[in-house]
């Protein structure tokens, strides 16, 4: 008995030693990547001034859109989830730091009792007593395996903060590209309620014509026929209309339909006044908040690998207990007492099986598997960023065509129609004009949707700036300065 005493002397102040300075597992060192010093089509300049902290939709000089971003911000569920996902990490992250320190508790106790002597007096004695303890307990960090615990729930926590970021940036997206679908529709509709106004009127001039003999019944048919292909199609515009005005209320965290009063008349397309600042690849780096987020998956599956390797070895528990007591409050004489105790305790598993080592493997491969991840995630944000440049320089284009084409098409029309009221030319010359005028007028109105939308890919594509996350942070009280 008295050697091991004696072994557990000596192995205590050694194992405190080392809790001091022994760390196991890797520690987090951030990869490098090989990255492109530019993207490989031309960034394009799209304003002349960038928003400040990369808040592109601040300038927009649109009373509604800026009205229901606030509202989306304030009431978005997603939002909402997500903010609550970082209280649950937090909560985590307190949990584990208070199950990594002294754990005590205490307990008080009572008794009573009376006794009666058999003899003829029949003494009555009554004895009255309590107690009361304190007990801990503490496991060393001799490997670092609480340390590494830490850093874990410390990662997992940081890494929700910059999810709720990313949902932040897609939220206003969101909300952006409906409100921009809505306004693109409803010119549409406008633009085609023009062209049924103008096809009525070359109807009447058919049926006056047909009236006087300079016109068939045939072309009279091929009019009213075109008229209602015109009727036909605005159903469908009003249907996309009612849908994006349902989604912009899903997005607000409200009722299908709750603004359609804002948003039922007819706007322009808005616009904006600022960029953000689009920088070259590395920049993704810190503006993404979806790569960050994947580097903090990284360092906490790193860290993770320190926790499983910290159970390979002994761990060290120290036990103590304070306790106080008396007895004899009655007709006794009264006894206190008053003990106190601590004992170590050295836990080793000798044979598993392999199973700790098992565990280790799993997490130096779940590791592998976050880095793979993080390095995706940022070859993809380069990827929207990119194809977020080819679609807006392709959308101008696209819009810059039309533009003419409109023009041409709007000639031909009035010039047939001119000499179809001459006599110089047929009726399927006029419906023909008048038809490929309406198309291009759909396909400018389509194109200049595409480039709003493509717009906002490209803005939406570069990410936030580090100042606006920390902003959100230094708001919510967190503090994000993990390294």
């Amino acid at each position: 008995m008295s050697v091991k005493r004696l072994s557990i002397c000596c192995a205590l102040p050694l194992m405190i030693g080392l809790s001091a300075c022994q760390t196991v597992g890797p520690d987090y060192v951030a990869p490098k990547f090989d990255l492109v010093g530019a993207y490989t089509p031309p960034v394009p300049v799209i304003a002349a001034n960038q928003a400040d902290h990369g808040r592109w939709w601040e300038s927009t000089s649109d009373p509604v859109l800026r009205d229901l971003i606030a509202l989306g911000l304030a009431n978005n569920l997603d939002l909402r989830i997500a903010a609550s996902r970082i209280e649950e990490a937090r909560a985590v992250a307190r949990g584990v730091s208070g199950a990594n320190g002294i754990e005590v508790g205490a307990s008080v106790n009572g008794d009573a009792e009376r006794g009666t002597s058999s003899r003829e007096r029949g003494d009555q004695t009554t004895d009255l007593g309590f107690g009361a303890g304190i007990d801990f307990s503490w496991t060393a960090d001799v490997w670092g395996g609480q340390q590494r615990e830490d850093e874990v729930a410390l990662a997992d926590y940081l890494e929700q903060v910059y999810l709720r970021e990313d949902v932040y940036l897609t939220v206003i997206a969101d909300i952006v590209r409906n409100y921009i679908e809505l306004r693109g529709t409803q010119k549409r509709q406008e633009l085609l309620r023009s062209s049924l106004d103008l096809q009525r009127q070359t109807s009447n001039i058919v049926q006056v014509r047909m009236q006087t003999g300079l016109a068939s019944e045939l072309d009279l048919s091929r009019a009213r026929a075109e008229v209602s292909d015109i009727e036909a199609t605005l159903p469908t515009l009003q249907t996309d209309i009612d849908r994006s005005i349902n989604a912009i209320a899903i997005l607000l965290g409200a009722q299908p339909g709750t603004y359609r009063d804002r948003l039922v008349d007819v706007q322009p397309l808005p616009e904006f006044d600022s960029a953000p600042p689009i920088g070259i690849p590395a920049d993704l780096l810190r503006r993404r908040p979806d790569v960050r987020a994947a580097e903090l998956s990284l360092i906490s599956a790193t860290a993770e690998i320190g926790v499983q390797t910290a159970d390979l070895y002994p761990e060290l528990t120290l036990d103590g207990s304070v306790a106080l007591g008396a007895t004899g409050y009655g007709t006794g004489p009264i006894v206190q007492t008053a003990m106190a105790a601590i004992g170590a305790v050295i836990d080793a598993t000798l044979y598993d099986g392999g199973a700790r080592q098992a565990d280790i493997d799993v997490a130096e491969q779940q590791a592998q598997q976050a880095f793979y991840s993080y390095q995706q995630t940022l070859l993809v944000a380069i990827q929207d960023v990119e194809s977020a440049i080819y679609g807006y320089v392709g959308a101008v284009q696209q819009r810059d065509s039309l533009i003419s084409s409109v023009r041409y098409h709007r000639q031909a029309f009035e010039q047939s129609r001119v000499r179809y009221v001459q006599g110089l030319s047929n009726f399927l010359d006029v419906l023909d004009s008048q038809r490929t005028l309406t198309q291009s007028q759909q396909d400018l109105a389509d194109a200049e949707t595409d480039l709003e939308l493509e717009t906002i890919n490209l803005y939406a594509a570069v990410g936030l700036s580090v100042d606006d996350v920390e902003r959100y942070a230094d708001k919510a009280g967190i503090d994000i300065n993990n390294g």
